[in-house]
């Protein structure tokens, strides 16, 4: 018994570890940190009154954004100040405004309902009225401006129309300006293209301010198109354009990099001739834009021709 009794007390001696052992007290330190937050240490605090909450305690800038759900800066605008004697505005009257003054006036409706649904809120929960000041207001408002869709819903139905009826007139319609373009003598080279300017905007949707354009189809073939119109009219007054003309394919410009130099060159004769030089050296170095990469090609040509500009003028 005695045997087994010092075997068990061995055993359970040796099974204690340094992590069931207690650790002993740490040394007292010399330098301890004061606490970093002493006020609850302090008593000279005194407790005051809460403030409850009022309109007079909130502090708000004049120039507030959220100032524009409020009329005159007004929490509730009474019956008597709103404008109920107005009525909504006449198809007939809306069909003579541009689409920027559509645009105006469609913000300035939204805007005054949501003053007006703001108003009605606070008057069925808050003060607890059933009256319809604001929303006869409102319905008005509202009239107006589903009259303003209706009108925008024309000139886009019209739109459309007139684009189908012009596709099928298009080739005509290219064919006949581009004959009376290149008749006018040489002394009306202004007003010939400010035509030009007017129908490749028409026609093929390209802006005179050329990083503004959406790079497609279309704007492509215009590119070319009026590239070719270009070098056509003055190629009847300068041996070396009218050599470049004639080496292009049946008299026109095909390649959309080429058609994008003379493009951007100005309408002046000497800059149309450096425009041809610089053409005749990307042919030389075998430089040329593959049709199913025009659209990619063309957007850059755009972005680098943008920057210089920018950097230019800065």
């Amino acid at each position: 018994m005695l045997l087994k009794r010092c075997l068990h007390d061995t055993a359970r001696l040796a099974a204690r570890t340094r992590y069931t052992k207690p650790k002993p007290k740490p040394a007292p330190r010399e330098h301890v940190n004061l606490p970093t937050q002493r006020t609850h240490h302090r008593n000279d605090l005194k407790i005051t009154a809460p403030i409850p909450p009022a309109v007079v305690n909130i502090q708000c800038s004049d120039d507030h954004p959220l100032w524009q759900f409020f009329a005159e800066k007004k929490f509730m605008r009474a019956p008597e100040d709103l404008d109920d004697k107005s009525r909504p505005w006449a198809i007939a009257e809306l069909r003579r405004k541009s689409f920027e003054d559509l645009h105006s006036l469609w913000y300035a409706c939204l805007k005054e309902r949501n003053i007006l649904a703001r108003e009605n809120h606070l008057l069925k929960n808050a003060v607890g009225g059933q009256q319809d000041y604001y929303e006869n207001v409102a319905e008005k408002i509202r009239t107006t401006m589903w009259r303003i869709r209706h009108v925008l819903s024309e000139r886009d139905w019209s739109f459309k129309s007139a684009q189908q009826d012009f596709e099928s007139q298009k080739a005509t319609f290219v064919q006949e300006f581009s004959a009376d373009f290149l008749a006018l003598p040489s002394e009306e080279d202004e007003e010939a293209f400010q035509m030009l300017s007017r129908f490749q905007q028409a026609v093929y949707g390209i802006n005179e301010f050329i990083d503004e354009n959406v790079v497609n189809r279309n704007f492509v073939d215009g590119l070319k198109h009026v590239a070719t119109l270009k070098i056509q009219r003055f190629a009847t007054r300068d041996t070396l354009v009218d050599n470049f003309l004639e080496g292009t394919k049946e008299r026109k410009i095909t390649d959309a990099g080429e058609a994008f130099v003379v493009f951007t060159a100005e309408n002046t004769l000497e800059d149309v001739k450096e425009a041809c030089n610089a053409v005749n050296d990307l042919r030389l170095n075998g430089n040329g834009v593959s049709r199913y990469d025009e659209l990619e090609s063309v957007s850059k040509y755009i972005e680098q021709l943008a920057q210089a500009q920018l950097e230019k003028s800065t």
